[in-house]
């Protein structure tokens, strides 16, 4: 979170039930070992807005979406299930490295 400085599950991000928010993935092509990453939201869904700026024309629901390495995707989340839900890379190794945070929504 570059407000705060927190990473990873160090966030918990409140969020007021049936807000509607955009989420941005930012995968820098110079990072230590520069990948894609599959990222999944648990209970809500989003629409894939744009990635690298190009708007998607394809909008569909999904609940986890590829972030290339070096390209920065956009998604509107839609929070309309309640409760506490993680947000973490489908790649396990990432996962348990800490590649995850929580959302609760209220």
């Amino acid at each position: 979170d570059a407000k705060t400085g927190r990473a990873n599950m160090d966030n918990n991000y409140r969020v007021k039930l049936g807000d509607v928010k955009k989420i941005r993935f930012v995968n820098r092509k110079n990072s230590m070992h520069p990948m894609q990453h599959p990222m999944h939201l648990h209970g809500q869904r989003f629409l894939v807005l744009s990635v690298d700026g190009k708007q998607n024309e394809n909008l569909a629901w999904k609940d986890t979406v590829l972030v290339p390495a070096g390209k920065t995707v956009d998604v509107l989340v839609d929070f309309s299930n309640p409760g506490e839900w993680v947000m973490h890379c489908h790649i396990s190794e990432h996962l348990e490295a800490g590649m995850m945070t929580k959302f609760i929504i209220k």
